[in-house]
């Protein structure tokens, strides 16, 4: 007689489960009545799932918790600020990127002519085959005031003309290449994601209810959404700090803009000019700012939010100050929220 004979695992006994199983529907049946046929069933699951191994839970039918598929990684999400790779060597010019789905719409501020005033561009961009986005380089121009968006704005007032192709190919979630065709002649630059606080990771998808997200990262246009077309601002919220691309007219705008209060946000607008659009070689040291004004965000919640603006002269289109309301443009919905 051995004294110390380890125990037999139940998975090496080709017996031991119908053996087990059996003495439990013995011990039920003795114990039980008809009349608790449905008590009897759950306790006979509840004792295989407990003392049956899970190598054998098979044959009864029991769900192994270790066959339960894992969990899916988000999809890589490329939206926010985006600048010339190395970071920094190209400051003044830049891409902001709102990125819904398998769509991304990019707008490009940059500068033309030989006085190298404020050019932007926009691009709405599907996901090719090969993972990068492509779609066409279009521009928007309104001729005559009303400048600044101000008023009942209509895109009626708009001259939109096509004006290339683009393609951003991405390496990483914040390296890629931004390639383009304008006007015929062909450029790219290496890009990489702008970095000026706590980076925010965003996903398409994750919070149906906009009003519930705590980062204001996105695209944001005139409320209610669909009211005013044709001009926006792209809004890029690191930490207590936002910085703000205004896609209005005559020029786009930027705004720094620090908290100064619950959801409020102040900072002053900045008119650029810079090297004309599109040289292979930037020179920074020639882009200019001005200071044409003021500007504060203040959010009420996630998705809806107020755009106070007062532009002097400096803005290149006189003066303004007038107040908008503002929402996410969805265009892929439930949308994207960054936290």
């Amino acid at each position: 007689m051995k004294l110390h004979q380890p125990p037999r695992h139940r998975d090496s006994d080709p017996n031991g489960l119908p053996q087990f199983v059996s003495a439990l529907l013995r011990a039920l049946c003795i114990a039980g009545s008809s009349g608790g046929l449905t008590v009897r069933a759950a306790l006979i699951a509840a004792c295989v799932v407990a003392a049956v191994p899970t190598t054998a839970r098979a044959e009864l039918g029991v769900a192994r918790p270790d066959a339960e598929a894992a969990p899916q990684a988000a999809p890589a999400n490329y939206q926010g600020l985006w600048w010339a790779a190395p970071a920094g060597s190209q400051s003044g010019w830049g891409l902001n990127i709102a990125h819904q789905g398998d769509v991304i719409f990019a707008t490009w501020f940059t500068y033309a002519g030989i006085a190298g005033l404020p050019q932007w561009y926009f691009m709405t961009m599907n996901k090719q085959a090969d993972g990068s986005y492509a779609g066409d380089l279009m521009q928007s121009f309104q001729p005559l005031p009303p400048w600044y968006s101000t008023g009942a704005f209509s895109a009626s007032r708009l001259v939109i003309t096509n004006r290339g192709t683009a393609v951003l190919t991405f390496s990483s979630p914040t390296t890629g290449t931004f390639a383009f065709v304008r006007d015929g002649n062909p450029g790219i630059n290496a890009i990489t994601m702008q970095v000026f606080g706590p980076l925010p990771t965003c996903v398409w998808g994750a919070q149906p209810d906009l009003t519930k997200a705590t980062n204001y990262t996105d695209l944001w246009w005139a409320a209610p959404a669909g009211n005013e077309p044709g001009w926006g601002v792209f809004i890029t919220q690191q930490g207590d700090v936002i910085f703000a691309t205004w896609f209005t007219y005559p020029y786009w705008m930027s705004v720094t803009a620090t908290k100064t209060g619950p959801n409020t946000f102040s900072g002053t607008l900045i008119r650029t000019i810079g090297p004309a659009c599109c040289s292979p070689i930037f020179f920074s040291d020639v882009v200019t700012r001005f200071d044409a004004g003021t500007a504060t965000f203040t959010f009420t919640d996630g998705n809806n939010a107020t755009f106070f603006y007062a532009v002097n002269v400096l803005g290149g289109g006189g003066t303004a100050i007038w107040t908008k309301q503002i929402t996410r443009q969805v265009f892929v919905p439930p949308g994207t929220v960054c936290q």
